[in-house]
């Protein structure tokens, strides 16, 4: 019914702006932090990433965890281990600063020269790949084309 019903108020109303991350921010708080990085795999623009071969260590320092992201043949995987070496850059960063990252409520350049993080290596690498990330598109239409 629910369908239906959007369906029917976006043919009689149009697509309507709304700003859906901003209205999740309490729900985005309750979300394990591997799920935000499955995400930002779904969001890589592929023909963007061709040829990239970027490995990031993402240390959360106040929940005690690790990711390794490694971006290779326009794929990005990621795993939480122990962080690697040879990473282009390692990141340090609270969850709350990265939740606030996520749903834009800061900006990149925020993470880059903020001090509420740490980036041990090459800061330049880390924003050409979050370059590499489309925005998710929140004002889709769900009837019409």
């Amino acid at each position: 019914r629910d369908v239906y019903l959007s369906g029917a108020q976006e043919l009689r109303h149009g697509v309507r702006g709304r700003d859906m991350l901003a209205a999740a921010v309490d729900m985005i708080k309750n979300v394990p932090l591997d799920m935000f990085f499955t995400a930002m795999a779904t969001r890589l623009n592929g023909p963007k990433a061709s040829g990239a071969d970027l490995t990031f260590n993402f240390v959360f320092k106040d929940v005690g965890k690790t990711f390794v992201l490694h971006l290779e043949n326009a794929v990005l995987h990621h795993k939480e281990m122990a962080a690697v070496a040879n990473a282009d850059a390692t990141v340090t960063v609270t969850r709350d600063f990265w939740l606030k990252l996520v749903s834009k409520q800061v900006s990149i350049t925020d993470l880059v020269l903020s001090d509420d993080l740490n980036v041990d290596g090459s800061r330049l690498k880390l924003v050409s790949f979050f370059r590499l990330l489309d925005d998710p598109n929140e004002n889709f239409p769900i009837v019409t084309p």
